[in-house]
């Protein structure tokens, strides 16, 4: 076959720009969401593949919050920035609520809590918000006035926006939460910090997000088809530059790359509203399409793909040779990975890992923790890198013409024993708890 020819940077700069610049923040259920992914299926439309078809599902939608956070230091109180969870309540009729705050250090003072033990205070939860659902209902039985959040993931001066799990919430409640920074709480605890204040005026209502796709159909449609993913929503408060239009910008890229074929299998592209939300979009997607998942082969996902500093991890979930194999592909292309072979929750693939599907994803954390824009204001395009998006993009779109030219798939198309158990375990405990 011939070699593909590389990707175009200025076109890529061209749909980032759309996406960031011209729609800019995609919260779900908004209608920037939705232009997001009227945008999607308008690229798809000129491209030439199968008229793309949008489908709505139910989703909750932050309409409007307004956090308040104060700490009482030096005789007087002391505003801090602070985010709301969304899908976590306001404070009662969004007035503040003062208390004394109680440190608890996530996840090991979680067996601790105990029913009533912290009514009329606030917990200070350093650490990950709960990840066990035992711990999560632990802490809603403490009674708390209020959860300030601090991620120990990112120590910086300014507050991430986050989500809470659905499932969690309609089935065990949610005390009011938000987040602080992490210089914040470091100073409140070292000046001795005893009470804050925390006000949560907020307005949620479940809307309409939507997932978008469309093919390019192969020559033998009977065979299993390559389906590649990302999603279109952001977090609020920012643009979503590497989480995740990098990922939406990548698919119309291999959309275009793709085009010439030949292709024995169809290559779906599917962009997923709801994502920040414990991948709503693509359980929704799953769900409607249950049957015609014995069709899919592999999804391979993308999200957050553009650091210019960072490591590039590929996470597989399927058999050894899948992981091999793409290792190959991307060394021709002078890409190399960290590879895994851990399943996650938090990532596009997990509904379809569900259903028994094997999955590749590409992430690219920037630091230890992850990635130092994370869900803040600074995931912009200032800081994410054409270039690298360019390079990824080029690796793998040989690979997809590969896989879809195969007539015979090259490795076994399941989950592997040890990767099914923990995908039950994990979906029982986040979307089923």
């Amino acid at each position: 076959m011939k070699t593909l020819p590389p990707v175009n940077q200025k076109m890529l700069l061209r749909d980032w720009r759309v996406l960031c610049e011209d729609i800019g923040e995609r919260r779900a259920g908004s209608a920037a969401e939705r232009r997001a992914a009227e945008f999607v299926a308008r690229r798809w439309t000129e491209l030439g593949l199968t008229p793309p078809v949008i489908e709505a599902f139910p989703c909750t939608s932050l309409v409007r919050a307004r956090s308040r956070v104060q700490a009482w230091s030096g005789g007087r109180w002391r505003t801090v920035e602070a985010q709301t969870l969304v899908g976590a309540p306001g404070t009662p009729d969004g007035r503040p609520v003062e208390g004394e705050i109680v440190w608890l250090e996530m996840p090991e003072n979680g067996a601790v809590l105990k029913r009533g033990a912290l009514r009329g205070k606030i917990a200070g939860l350093f650490g990950p918000l709960p990840t066990r659902v035992e711990d999560h209902r632990r802490l809603v039985a403490a009674q708390p006035d209020a959860v300030i959040h601090v991620d120990e993931r990112l120590p910086f001066p300014w507050a991430k926006s986050d989500g809470v799990y659905p499932a969690w919430v309609q089935r065990h409640g949610m005390p009011p939460t938000v987040t602080v920074p992490y210089t914040a709480a470091w100073q409140w605890r070292q000046t001795g910090v005893r009470r804050v204040r925390v006000g949560v005026r907020i307005e949620q209502r479940t809307a309409l997000s939507q997932n978008v796709s469309a093919e390019w159909p192969g020559t033998s449609p009977q065979l299993p088809a390559v389906v590649l993913t990302a999603h279109h929503d952001t977090q609020c408060g920012n643009p979503g530059a590497d989480d995740n239009a990098s990922g939406v910008v990548a698919l119309l890229a291999l959309a275009r790359a793709l085009a010439a074929g030949p292709r024995r299998r169809t290559i779906r592209f599917i962009s997923f509203g709801c994502e920040e939300q414990l991948s709503v979009g693509s359980a929704a997607y799953v769900a409607a399409h249950r049957a015609a998942m014995r069709g899919v082969g592999l999804v391979v996902n993308f999200d957050s793909v553009a650091s210019p500093l960072g490591h590039l991890e590929l996470g597989r979930v399927g058999p050894v040779a899948l992981g091999a194999m793409a290792e190959r592909w991307l060394a021709r292309a002078g890409v190399g990975v960290r590879a895994s072979a851990e399943v996650s929750p938090f990532f596009d693939t997990f509904p379809f890992n569900r259903a028994g599907v094997p999955s590749l994803g590409f992430y690219r954390p920037n630091f230890s923790g992850g990635r130092w824009q994370h869900h803040s204001r600074h995931d912009t395009l200032a800081n994410v890198s054409v270039a690298e998006l360019a390079r990824l993009v080029d690796a793998v779109a040989p690979l997809v013409r590969d896989l879809a030219n195969r007539a015979v798939w090259p490795f076994a198309r399941t989950v592997p024993a040890g990767q099914r158990r923990e995908v039950r375990r994990l979906g029982a405990a986040l979307f089923e708890s």
